[in-house]
């Protein structure tokens, strides 16, 4: 065998290593997930989590909205306060901070804005074994009132 190749070789091998295992490690929360609502079993809507990298914080935005019973499916957020009433619905930045507690387990400190009703709620979530499943408990600070979910990974 030619010495150069074989020199040129060890050295292309020996410089992929390091990039190999520099590789981002697998992230369970980023991603599509179908928004189920516990209490009527009703897909409320598709978002898309991703996650800022200098933050380290999650946010998601809704991609897909689905009708509640015979109502329409609505297009503007009319119960929204501030800057995002009457905003569109699809594209809305619905969560936002976050933050991984547990490792690929338990997350929490999130603000989750419901287009339903307008109102935010402090988010905490728990991924399932599987990582298909995301069960959310959701409270209102301002009412007291309490939202369950479950959002299945697409």
């Amino acid at each position: 065998m030619n010495p150069h190749f074989f020199r040129t070789l060890v050295l292309l091998l020996g410089l992929g290593i390091p990039f190999a295992t520099m590789a981002t490690p697998f992230d369970p929360l980023i991603g599509t997930w179908k928004v189920v609502d516990e209490r009527t079993g009703s897909y409320l809507s598709d978002i898309v989590i991703r996650r800022n990298s200098k933050t380290e914080q999650y946010s998601a935005v809704i991609v897909k909205m689905y009708p509640l019973g015979k109502e329409a499916i609505p297009t503007l957020c009319t119960l929204c306060s501030g800057t995002l009433k009457n905003q569109p619905i699809v594209g809305m930045e619905v969560l936002t901070g976050l933050k991984m507690l547990t490792p690929n387990e338990e997350f929490g400190l999130g603000i989750w804005v419901n287009p339903y009703d307008g109102y935010k709620y402090n988010l905490n979530a728990r991924l399932s074994k599987t990582g298909k499943m995301l069960n959310i408990n959701a409270k209102n600070p301002s009412n007291n009132t309490f939202r369950n979910m479950t959002w299945i990974r697409l």
